[in-house]
């Protein structure tokens, strides 16, 4: 499974745009005015479900009280099917550091360093010749703030990137094979340079081990002990190479990657289902897994792709209307996948939506604000 295809993100708002316009030539505005929530929802997630670039798919949104309430699947999948929630599995990951800060098991002023051993790490970040990985933080890998290359994306001279090796073929990676390939790349910036931020999976694997090392505690026992038992998740776990979920599509192909997803870990290698996922997400904004005030107060910052921004673990997408003509576009906040998945909480609706794609080759951004804006 390849969880980016990243030029195609950055232009999402203007599919967004055109996207828009195109709902408004096709429905007619008193037709739809006439329409329910629930009704003008199925008519978007049946055009959505093309069969020709979504195959799969399933949704499920709620508002903060309970009061509305719309799911619906189709394809290979029901509402309970699992599936790989890809980044998304960056919010967990964030949740467990959460929590061992709150502990003071580890603090988000931290060097790395402290979590690993000599030599393990030193020129992992080479910027204009000087190695600054050292004073890397465990908040900056929790922002996206390092200035650290991405491995999966990046290469040097001719030699594929781990993401054109995945599309080919399943293959996993060991966390010495990534530390090894991430120092042969340049770093994008000094750590912590003001108003600068770079997406990189490099961060949130190298918050895995943090949180391993911090803790005595496996990842596994730690999603567990944090996250899984106290929401009585079911369906929710670190992939395995015989864990069960829906096989992604890239373009028209199926692509099934146990080898890749189950070495993905903290930076991408979640499985839930849609109710979970909102189980969590719900949880993960309302105090339920670590205290509030992790969260109160979030630095974003731009990150490669163009409107995301990011802090904490978690991406924003917030664009005044000028940006988005043809459709509203209210601030969103959360996490997508490259997978296809996605899971927001819409502060000015007091709305959450959670669900996939299931599609490596279409970003959820249209989908998810055109249902958004079903919904009052």
């Amino acid at each position: 499974m390849v969880r980016r295809r990243r030029g195609r993100n950055i232009f999402f708002i203007l599919i967004l745009c055109i996207g828009g316009a195109a709902a408004g030539i096709l429905i007619k505005q008193s037709f739809w005015n006439a329409k329910s929530a629930q009704e003008k929802l199925d008519i978007i997630f049946n055009k959505t479900v093309d069969h020709k670039k979504v195959f799969d798919m399933t949704v499920l949104i709620e508002s903060e009280g309970g009061k509305f309430s719309y799911r619906n699947s189709a394809g290979n999948m029901d509402e309970n099917s699992p599936f790989a929630i890809a980044s998304i599995t960056k919010m967990f990951t964030a949740a467990v550091i959460f929590n061992l800060a709150d502990s003071r098991q580890l603090s988000l002023d931290d060097p790395i360093d402290r979590f690993f051993g000599s030599g393990e790490i030193e020129h992992l970040h080479v910027y204009k010749g000087h190695d600054y990985t050292h004073a890397i933080t465990v908040g900056q890998l929790l922002s996206q703030t390092s200035g650290l290359p991405d491995y999966y994306t990046e290469t040097i001279g001719k030699e594929k990137s781990y993401e054109e090796e995945i599309a080919e073929n399943d293959a996993g990676l060991a966390f010495t094979e990534i530390l090894e390939r991430s120092k042969k790349l340049e770093a994008h910036f000094i750590n912590g340079s003001e108003g600068k931020a770079y997406y990189s999976d490099l961060n949130f694997d190298l918050l895995g081990r943090i949180a391993e090392q911090a803790s005595g505690a496996t990842l596994e026992n730690l999603y567990d002990k944090y996250i899984i038992k106290p929401l009585s998740l079911k369906s929710t776990h670190l992939s395995r190479l015989d864990s069960t979920f829906t096989p992604v599509y890239m373009g028209e192909e199926k692509a099934f990657r146990p080898l890749y997803l189950t070495s993905a870990r903290a930076s991408g290698g979640m499985i839930s289902t849609a109710p979970e996922l909102m189980k969590f997400l719900k949880a993960f904004f309302n105090g339920e897994l670590f205290a509030k005030s992790n969260i109160a107060s979030v630095e974003w910052n731009k990150i490669q792709f163009f409107p995301l921004e990011y802090g904490k673990g978690m991406m924003r997408v917030k664009m005044p209307r000028i940006m988005s003509p043809f459709m509203p576009a209210p601030e969103i906040i959360g996490h997508s996948g490259s997978s296809g998945s996605y899971a927001f909480y819409c502060p000015s609706k007091q709305v959450y939506i959670v669900g996939t794609l299931n599609q490596t080759e279409k970003n959820p951004f249209q989908t998810i604000y055109m249902m958004l804006n079903c919904v009052e």
